[in-house]
């Protein structure tokens, strides 16, 4: 007795299978060209499986078994971290505003100017929050699928919180335009205890954020037990026997990996 869904499942793989074999030798021709000078710019033959129709003649036995299925639900922890983002990047802003403000250290006016400005003007605020958040998030969109255990669909808070730590000092922290703030001794003091202060409102947020969080979804299926041998189907009744049309139309799609895209902000 076999499952239809294991049935589908196998003709998917071996189509699938076909072309990725069939393209495979292809590549291996290029040694072949490569030996002779006059082809060895000759194009390689590209194989693609066209459309193709199947119609397949099943009777059910049975749906005796159900099929669990576990599913994680990426738009919904898009939407999550989009959130996480923007709370996070206020809540930097400020601690960080503060620190930098309250701060005795010695040093030219014009090296705290842009601390002033975010204290002072709703604007500029609102500005470099934006820029810190759409970083944060891009950040962790390139790395969105080790953020969540496949096992239980929760958040995997040391390495969020670790990632967004990372992006938070080298596009806030480190840039360039701080340097002179940070200069020497006690600069590299005030730095370490702004650094030390970011850590741990990151920290705070995202414990509290993903408490109850959950972006595991689980959904039941019947197995169906079918008939799909000519002699199964022979004795079975006419009105028991189905028949299932599959169209497979594959496409060409060109897989590149995704480059880190950070913006930069002025801090003067």
């Amino acid at each position: 007795m076999a499952q239809l869904s294991r049935i589908l499942g196998s003709v998917l793989r071996d189509i699938v299978s076909a072309q990725h074999e069939a393209n495979l030798y292809s590549l291996s021709l290029s040694d072949t060209y490569n030996k002779d000078g006059k082809a060895r710019d000759f194009q390689l033959p590209n194989v693609v499986v066209s459309d193709m129709e199947m119609d397949i003649k099943y009777g059910i036995k049975g749906d005796s078994n159900t099929q669990q299925q576990f599913n994680i639900e990426y738009s919904k922890f898009r939407v999550f971290i989009r959130s996480l983002c923007k709370e996070i990047s206020e809540e930097i802003i400020e601690t960080s505003t503060e620190t930098i403000m309250n701060s005795e250290i010695i040093r030219k006016p014009s090296t705290k100017s842009f601390f002033i400005k975010l204290k002072n003007s709703p604007k500029v605020r609102k500005d470099f929050s934006s820029f810190l958040s759409r970083n944060i998030l891009n950040g962790l969109r390139l790395n969105i699928n080790e953020l969540i255990d496949k096992t239980d669909g929760k958040v995997k808070k040391g390495i969020v919180e670790e990632k967004v730590i990372e992006i938070i000092i080298d596009r806030f922290i480190l840039d360039d335009d701080l340097e002179e703030l940070f200069s020497g001794k006690s600069g590299e003091e005030l730095k370490e205890e702004v650094i030390q202060n970011i850590k741990q409102v990151v920290s705070n947020q995202i414990e509290s954020r993903i408490v109850n969080q959950n972006f595991k979804s689980l959904n039941t299926f019947p197995q169906l037990d079918v008939a799909i041998t000519s002699e199964e189907l022979a004795s079975m009744p006419q009105e028991a026997i189905h028949s299932f049309k599959l169209k497979f139309s594959p496409r060409n799609y060109t897989l590149t990996q995704i480059e880190s895209e950070y913006e930069d902000y002025v801090m003067k």
